[in-house]
């Protein structure tokens, strides 16, 4: 196939069908602008890091294949066996409401950029927009298929959902990328092989016996969880009439102490926006905690476990926590001593 024919050499181009027009008709206009976009989505689909957008984007691209042979075509409903259907619409609402569920950091981020994944969609985005205003200015002139022009226009907004979405997963590699600077793994003792399983049973027991005598003098109902040194539960404690919340948040607080080398109380202001970890919490499905009540069980400079608390304040949390710890650490005197 030539693909220079000299035929478009005096300002005219063919339409499906074969009717000659001017390359400044609107009908090409239209489809011209779904050309530029289809280019903007490839270059946005190269920038993507997620797997799912560019799974969309790769989708996108050959439906707008579809949609520009239809702003081509007089006669599309006569010339062509495809054609963009209410079916590619609702599929693009659904995913709409995905990304809606999962952009946790959805008001967050209003100026594109600044990488290139969010910033190159949020460029499509724009030429999508532009491709529909083309095609509305056609259809105050010729017959243009509804069914294009909501389908122009949905997109526009799943592109916007998925340069918010395409930048949370940018904000949460910095973050792990930061957490990883900050924690340096503990050299290995020569007391390794004496806890090769991390925290055990026994040892628990001694710590959720300690806590709940805290909790007790507290007043309030805790639940406490323990975990060993790979963020595994090893055993949890639910006190009469403490809260279910409490039951995942506890364990959790131990995960986060453990995942991160940190009690989760220092966890608080680095997370606040503009902080260093800010966005952390949305790491490791959502199990990350940045409030008090999660601190490290350490064997020497080992880490071997952790434990977490939930039902009090943050501060309430801790001291009960702490209780824990210090009976851990009293138990570990007398077993080596």
């Amino acid at each position: 196939m030539k693909i220079s024919t000299k035929r478009g050499d005096w300002g005219k181009t063919s339409l499906i069908g074969g009717v000659r027009v001017p390359k400044f008709h609107q009908r090409v206009e239209s489809y011209g602008a779904l050309d530029e976009a289809v280019a903007a989505i490839a270059l946005a689909r190269a920038n993507c890091r997620s797997a799912e957008a560019k799974a969309i984007l790769v989708r996108v691209e050959e439906e707008l294949f579809i949609v520009a042979a239809e702003l081509a075509s007089v006669n599309p409903e006569k010339r062509l066996t495809r054609r963009i259907s209410e079916d590619n619409v609702t599929r693009l609402e659904q995913e709409i409401e995905e990304l809606e569920s999962k952009c946790v950091l959805l008001n967050d981020f209003v100026i594109p950029g600044p990488y290139s994944s969010s910033a190159s969609i949020h460029l499509a985005r724009t030429f999508i927009r532009r491709a529909e205003r083309e095609a509305v200015k056609l259809a105050q002139e010729e017959s243009v298929s509804e069914t294009v022009l909501r389908y122009l226009n949905r997109l526009s907004d799943l592109l916007f959902l998925l340069a918010l979405y395409e930048e949370e997963q940018e904000v949460v590699k910095q973050v792990v990328g930061r957490v990883q600077q900050q924690v340096v793994p503990a050299p290995p003792t020569a007391r390794k092989e004496e806890f090769p399983m991390g925290v055990t049973l026994d040892q628990a027991k001694v710590i959720l016996k300690a806590a709940e005598a805290k909790a007790r003098e507290i007043g309030l109902p805790f639940v406490i969880a323990v975990v060993d040194g790979g963020g595994n539960l090893v055993a949890l404690h639910r006190m009469d009439d403490a809260l279910l919340a409490s039951i995942d948040i506890a364990i959790n607080k131990a995960y986060t102490a453990v995942a991160l080398k940190k009690e989760t109380a220092e966890l608080a202001a680095l997370a606040a926006p503009g902080g260093a970890l800010y966005g952390i919490e949305t790491c490791c499905n959502s199990r990350i905690v940045t409030f008090g009540g999660g601190i490290l069980l350490r064997c020497g400079d080992r880490i071997v476990g952790g434990v977490g608390v939930s039902g009090g304040t943050p501060e309430e949390d801790v001291a009960v926590a702490r209780a824990g710890v210090a009976a851990f650490e009293n138990f570990e005197r007398g077993v080596n001593d």
